[in-house]
């Protein structure tokens, strides 16, 4: 898989104010699930590409995903 990044294709500003919105006080640019705080290793913490997609959309984990969208 490629590095992706959660809010890597938002401007700055908005980037940061996401961060600063995740529930967790993580930031999901550094790796940690924006939900739940887990750190996340995109390369094999994902089970397929919508998945992963979503990471870069919202910074939460397979499990956090799981559990507002359903297994």
């Amino acid at each position: 898989m490629t590095d992706h990044k959660p809010f890597e294709n938002k401007s700055p500003e908005l980037a940061n104010l996401l961060a600063e919105m995740a529930p967790t006080g993580k930031d999901p640019r550094l790796g940690c699930c924006a939900t739940c705080g887990k750190q996340v290793d995109p390369d094999r913490d994902f089970r397929n590409a919508p998945s992963l997609r979503e990471w870069t959309i919202s910074g939460m984990c397979q499990a956090c995903q799981d559990s507002i969208f359903g297994a």
